[in-house]
């Protein structure tokens, strides 16, 4: 028979669904959750936000990862360093997307 502890299932979870880590120059680090680890309200709303993203909508993908921070003063730190480069946000918003995705390993880019 298998047995297995919560603290297995945890560290299971953290490694298929863990958070994006991004460093920035001052040396802080963003988290942005995985939308498995987000409030069904959060994910709602970043369900809508990625679709205006995927018409083209560059300002949604701001507020994608504003949401997708885990806390708001981290989203705000984050654009801060971003400086209002939507290519970059764009770059980092697919690279979340990408490593959070259901069913993939997350990786942190610190």
């Amino acid at each position: 028979m298998t047995r297995v502890t919560l603290d297995d299932i945890r560290r299971a979870a953290e490694q298929r669904y863990g958070d994006f880590d991004i460093a920035l120059p001052d040396g802080a680090t963003v988290t942005l959750r995985s939308p498995l680890r987000m409030s069904a309200e959060d994910r709602g709303l970043l369900g809508d936000i990625e679709q205006l993203a995927a018409a083209g909508d560059t300002e949604a993908i701001t507020e994608a990862l504003k949401i997708a921070a885990k806390t708001p003063e981290q989203g705000r730190r984050l654009l801060d360093a971003i400086g209002g480069d939507l290519a970059m946000a764009a770059v980092l918003f697919e690279q979340w997307a990408q490593a959070v995705s259901v069913g993939e390993s997350s990786a942190s880019a610190s």
